[in-house]
């Protein structure tokens, strides 16, 4: 098949193929009279790149899925080790936004400052960052 072929089969641009051909999700097709010609099978690869870049996985992720294990390796084998690794990612990412969400409930709930200078000494405080204000004594 050629690059439009697949393209159009896939719902993808045919740059999209080339670029992944170039990072290495795809091996490289092989050429008749300077042409990429693919094997049908790069049609599976193309659903699983679309399928696990639409949910979030990185190219080097997918590039790990589908170029990272032996060739030997199941399928099953290689989604349950990203997988666990994707979960574990989210899992601190989920984290990270419910502490934001509720640090932005109490600010939007508790500041009454007029000046970010009050809003700085406040936070310097919350912070750990207590010396920022501290008061030296200057020399006479």
């Amino acid at each position: 098949m050629t690059i439009g072929e697949v393209a159009a089969r896939v719902g993808l641009a045919a740059s999209a193929i080339r670029y992944y051909e170039k990072m290495g999700l795809l091996r490289p097709a092989a050429r008749v009279n300077g042409r990429r010609v693919y094997a049908s099978d790069v049609l599976h690869q193309l659903v699983v790149i679309r399928f696990a870049k639409g949910n979030g996985f990185t190219l080097p992720e997918i590039k790990r899925l589908l170029r990272g294990f032996p060739e030997s390796a199941a399928a099953s084998t290689r989604w349950s080790k990203l997988a666990r690794s994707k979960i574990l990612e989210l899992e601190v990412t989920i984290a990270r936004a419910q502490a934001m969400k509720s640090m932005l409930q109490q600010l939007s709930s508790r500041c009454r400052c007029l000046k970010f200078e009050q809003c700085a000494r406040g936070l310097s405080k919350r912070m750990g960052l207590g010396g920022v204000y501290a008061t030296t004594a200057v020399p006479s």
